[in-house]
């Protein structure tokens, strides 16, 4: 508890930009819980579960996907399948993952959309050849498949993000292999742990890539926290579930809804995706040991 209120005083109270963004706080405590407890991956069991349940319901959701007939109907209802794939959340208070509703939900998603820029987002792939798909976490990745596939029937040259470390239930190789993502897309790591897209905790490698994609998919909320602070030239897609009130709020919608909602020349207030070099004299002042950057 000392070092978690340590955290938020050194940010909240003389953090600077990025470094105030609720992901980047939760990136540290989830830092100093792995080490303080000597666990890396606190969440690992919780994964393996969420990816075990998932599966056995990824026949019915592709079953509700393949009952549309056209390509541009399958991929609506896919990108209704994702985004309301991010109610697997555990951590967030009051919310619980209702597995044995689940299917329900799944015939109810359209009724429960609160921001449905679907039609923007398919014509955005009309004009894509490469998409970015970011991940949220183990569990949900399962129902992002759908929608991986359906831009791969496009003709589009997907490449599926995971992260490279553990952090929180958020999805790794493991679960990208459990879904069997690379039958349909590239699959690469941001090359560390973080809550959200945050550059100090990805590769060079990885931020290098951003610049040739034509289009970006972002699953989740830590991600609708971080990827609109930064500046982008390509459309970005935001499909996330309302699963709390300061989420709700700060996208405008009612609590637990589905959101898929697209953002065109968005310019962040934290300007462009700096890239690695200009890191090098900012990385987090943490004092975490195992701190994972790059």
């Amino acid at each position: 508890m000392a070092e978690l209120v340590d955290i938020l005083q050194r940010t909240l109270t003389r953090g600077k930009g990025i470094e105030r963004i609720p992901a980047y706080v939760g990136t540290l405590r989830e830092l100093a819980v792995q080490r303080i407890t000597g666990c890396a991956d606190p969440y690992a069991a919780i994964k393996r579960e969420s990816n075990g349940a998932a599966l056995q319901l990824l026949p019915r959701l592709e079953a509700f996907v393949d009952a549309e007939k056209t390509s541009a109907g399958k991929f609506r209802r896919a990108c209704l399948v994702a985004s309301l794939g991010n109610i697997i959340e555990y951590g967030v208070q009051g919310h619980r993952v209702p597995w044995g509703n689940l299917e329900t939900l799944v015939t109810q998603a359209a009724a429960d959309m609160s921001i449905d820029q679907r039609e923007e987002l398919f014509a955005a792939t009309q004009k894509a050849h490469t998409v970015l798909y970011l991940t949220d976490n183990a569990g949900e990745i399962i129902f992002d498949r759908p929608l991986i596939q359906a831009l791969a029937s496009l003709g589009i040259d997907v490449t599926v993000a995971v992260k490279g470390a553990p952090v929180l239930n958020d999805a790794m190789l493991a679960d990208a292999e459990s879904a069997r993502l690379a039958d349909f897309a590239r699959v690469i790591t941001t090359g560390g742990g973080a809550v959200g897209l945050l550059p100090q905790w990805c590769s060079t490698d990885f931020l290098k890539r951003f610049a040739s994609f034509d289009l970006l998919i972002v699953k989740g909320m830590a991600h609708a926290e971080t990827v609109p602070a930064f500046s982008w030239s390509m459309p970005v897609a935001l499909l996330l579930r309302s699963k709390c009130d300061p989420v709700a709020h700060y996208l405008g919608v009612p609590k637990d809804r589905n959101i898929v909602k697209v953002l065109r020349n968005h310019k962040g207030w934290l300007g462009p995706l700096p890239a690695r070099k200009s890191l090098a004299k900012r990385r987090p002042k943490s004092g975490v040991a195992g701190t994972r950057v790059g």
